[in-house]
């Protein structure tokens, strides 16, 4: 079975899909909008990868130990391990009323009443679960406050961005502690970024300039619409595209696809750790800074500035350039759907609900994930949000975060 499921905004509650019948994807996406929906107006990429992660983790703690019951004990504890995980991300917020929703429009349909004795029993294993991941992640480094400092306005580093937070996202990331036992996340680092004299470098800043520019004349209507397809949260889009080649298989083995699902968010969130450690440590601009720029800085002398220039995609991230975020997830997800998968070809349908500029629904059918990829990396480009030189590198430092996390996992999935 193949299935699409349409990002829609969320208003006082959550918008809820048609029930596949798997437990693990419902709230998969149920995680997916309450983390990175309008509700909260969305976390940043590495706190919003750690969070599904977090709920993830819960659930799979809570499959592995009602293994041996019955179908609807299973779902009925991963339902409220994901929905106090949920919970405690949301301490104080008032998104507790989205949460209970989420599980209040699912009990029915699980048909094991709570009040019952094995009821209270799967309520009890799902609720502990949750605490164990609360309780191991609480002290993990992402609490930590780490002051950003913007170094000089030499071409090449970073500064802040029009329309941008002043304050970065989330520098305190490369300090966070990884998922699955992975250890210091400094050896998944990108290599370092080409060098503004570089003739590559020159290459990619003209090819920005012309195609990622909000009224580009180069820029074909695909390629504009494939900016706007992917801007949406990597860890929502790409979740979506995974329950889309998984289908209904897994429906009836609650610990199967609750292990596939924490194993592909918790290598989002330790690609993001590897992306922002590699961001952090290199600190590079933006193209709206090369572009708006005011002086010659090519070192071939060719002026490429324009203070009226301005990307597709607004405002740009908080965030260095190299590496790409989007890639980075792009390149993790990929490998952790192809190891599933057992190759690369794929049938997956995915549609997304563009608000920017009214562009509406846009659906794409993918037969390769490393084209999905590759595709998503570029979008960033068309979107004049990234240098093309972020991009493929954020693919391969995706893909190593993720391939670690899938060799360490079976050993160290519950050192969350």
């Amino acid at each position: 079975m193949r299935f699409s499921v349409i990002y829609t905004a969320l208003s006082a509650t959550v918008a809820h899909a048609a029930y596949s019948g798997d437990i693990v994807q419902y709230w998969v996406e149920q995680s997916s909008l309450l983390v990175n929906g309008t509700i909260i107006g969305g976390l940043a990429s590495p706190p919003s990868s750690w969070a599904t992660a977090a709920v993830q983790g819960a659930v799979l703690t809570a499959a592995v130990h009602a293994k041996k019951e019955s179908l609807a004990f299973q779902q009925l504890a991963v339902s409220h391990a994901a929905h106090n995980a949920l919970i405690w991300l949301f301490h104080g917020t008032r998104n507790y009323n989205a949460v209970d929703a989420s599980l209040r429009a699912i009990i029915p349909q699980i048909g094991l009443d709570p009040k019952s004795d094995a009821g209270k029993k799967a309520v009890s294993l799902g609720r502990a679960s949750a605490a164990k991941v609360a309780k191991a992640r609480a002290d993990d480094g992402l609490n930590d406050f780490v002051d950003y400092v913007y170094g000089n306005k030499t071409p090449g580093i970073y500064q802040t961005t029009p329309g941008g937070n002043p304050i970065p996202d989330t520098p305190q990331a490369p300090f966070v502690r990884p998922w699955a036992g992975l250890g210091d996340i400094t050896p998944f680092r990108g290599p370092p970024p080409l060098p503004i004299s570089d003739p590559k470098y020159e290459a990619d800043v003209l090819e920005l300039k012309e195609i990622g520019a909000q009224n580009s004349t180069k820029r074909t209507a695909y390629q504009t619409d494939t900016a706007y397809f992917w801007r949406e949260s990597s860890v929502t889009a790409w979740n979506r595209l995974a329950h889309s080649v998984i289908g209904s298989k897994l429906a009836t083995d609650v610990p199967a696809s609750a292990k596939f699902y924490a194993q592909f968010n918790y290598a989002l969130a330790n690609a993001a750790l590897a992306g922002w450690a590699t961001k952090y440590a290199y600190s590079t601009w933006r193209p709206v800074t090369a572009i708006q720029r005011l002086d010659v800085w090519l070192p071939s002398g060719r002026n490429v500035s324009d203070a009226s220039w301005g990307p597709l995609l607004r405002p740009t991230p908080s965030h260095p350039d190299y590496v790409s975020g989007h890639s980075t997830f792009g390149g993790a997800a990929a490998a952790v759907i192809r190891a599933w998968n057992g190759g690369d070809v794929v049938d997956a349908v995915l549609s997304s609900n563009v608000t920017l500029d009214g562009r509406g629904v846009i659906t794409r059918r993918f037969t390769s994930l490393k084209a999905a990829a590759e595709e998503n990396s570029k979008s960033r480009v068309y979107g004049g949000i990234h240098f093309n030189l972020a991009g493929f590198p954020g693919i391969t430092v995706g893909e190593n975060a993720a391939l670690a996390t899938l060799k360490n996992f079976d050993k160290f999935w519950d050192q969350y």
